[in-house]
């Protein structure tokens, strides 16, 4: 309890110094006129607009900041005018960006981005909204207790169809010194760690520890969840960017980071008040309305993991982006190379 009092200050503490850092800069907040002395007269100058394109694949609580800086009103403090565009799918987001449409969205750094910058398309990431991947397997302790990965190599995995993760399973087994050739994926349209894994149909379920790894647990559902990212570093992506266009980078750089401070400002919120960012998301969000506990039990264990151990909030290590585009390359999982060291800045970033 001390450790989350402890985090709580501090992030508030972030809100303050960021909010008197974005009233200072941003060139759009009402500025008093010095015309008279007798005169209140204030002028105003037009807000910078944006449009955030966000999509339905994305796990609600990993977007928690941003509608936290819509509600809170930190957009606003930040001179913006932001409006929070739902998109079917990642890659109709990323798609949005490209082509103007939005100036901003959220993706994974494995997804859509990746293929956007293997087609040498003009988007950069510029903040990491989550900054460890919590990606991994969910195995239930039938019979043995499956805790490495090399003991998966001949137990099928529910991977969706997902070529990402079925490499990373597969790494990640390799990696723990399991049977590469032996390894068994299974193939399903549902998405629902608990039915699976409650039906048995499928004995392990590739997914993250923040929806689907937690969904089990606020269901009673006993499985284990092994973390890829343990197993073989290389495959700790980023699991949620703001991507935006470089056109935008190059028009609206100041824009762009008033736009990063509000976003900072947002993730705090989340952090130091899951409960009311719960309600948040699911009065915005029609598909988590009728699940408040578990993102509020999500939301709780995400609180400290937005930064972690990162030097500042949003902040992209290039090393670990290149290792993880290289590793991608490898096994081409794009239809052409990432290229490497590009398509990341920090520049934008609040102090």
């Amino acid at each position: 309890m001390h450790a989350k009092r402890t985090i709580a200050a501090v992030l508030s503490l972030a809100v303050g110094f960021s909010l008197a850092a974005c009233q200072d800069n941003a060139s759009s907040v009402a500025v008093s006129s010095a015309a008279s002395a007798s005169s209140a007269a204030v002028s105003t100058v037009p807000k910078t607009q944006f449009t955030v394109a966000l999509s339905a694949d994305t796990p609600a609580p990993l977007l928690s900041g941003i509608y936290a800086a819509d509600a809170q009103g930190y957009f606003t403090k930040c001179g913006l005018e932001v409006v929070l565009q739902s998109a079917d799918t990642e890659k109709a987001a990323v798609d949005m960006v490209t082509c103007g449409t939005a100036q901003f969205a959220a993706a994974s750094q494995s997804g859509s981005f990746a293929e956007a910058l293997a087609a040498k398309k003009p988007v950069t990431a510029v903040a990491s909204l989550l900054q460890h991947s919590d990606a991994g397997v969910l195995v239930p302790p039938k019979g043995k207790k499956v805790n490495r990965f090399k003991q998966l190599d001949s137990i099928p995995c529910l991977t969706g169809d997902n070529p990402v993760l079925t490499a990373k399973l597969k790494t990640a087994i390799g990696a723990d010194g399991g049977n590469v050739p032996a390894v068994t994926t299974a193939s399903s349209t549902g998405k629902d760690a608990v039915a699976v894994l409650k039906s048995a149909s499928v004995p392990a379920f590739c997914g993250s520890y923040s929806w689907d790894g937690l969904s089990c647990r606020e269901n009673s559902v006993d499985a284990n969840f092994l973390f890829f990212r343990d197993a073989d570093a290389v495959l700790d992506e980023y699991p949620l960017l703001l991507a935006t266009g470089n056109s935008v980078l190059k028009q609206k750089p100041k824009a762009v980071k008033d736009m990063l401070t509000a976003l900072q400002m947002g993730y705090s919120y989340a952090a130091s008040h899951p409960e009311n960012t719960t309600k948040l998301l699911c009065s915005k969000i029609a598909s988590v309305r009728d699940k408040q506990a578990l993102i509020q039990r999500s939301l709780t264990w995400l609180a400290g993991k937005y930064t972690d151990d990162a030097a500042r909030w949003g902040v992209l290590d290039s090393q670990r982006w290149n290792h993880f585009y290289t590793w991608m390359n490898q096994q081409k999982l794009t239809t052409s190379a990432v290229p490497l060291s590009t398509g990341m800045s920090n520049d934008y970033l609040p102090d």
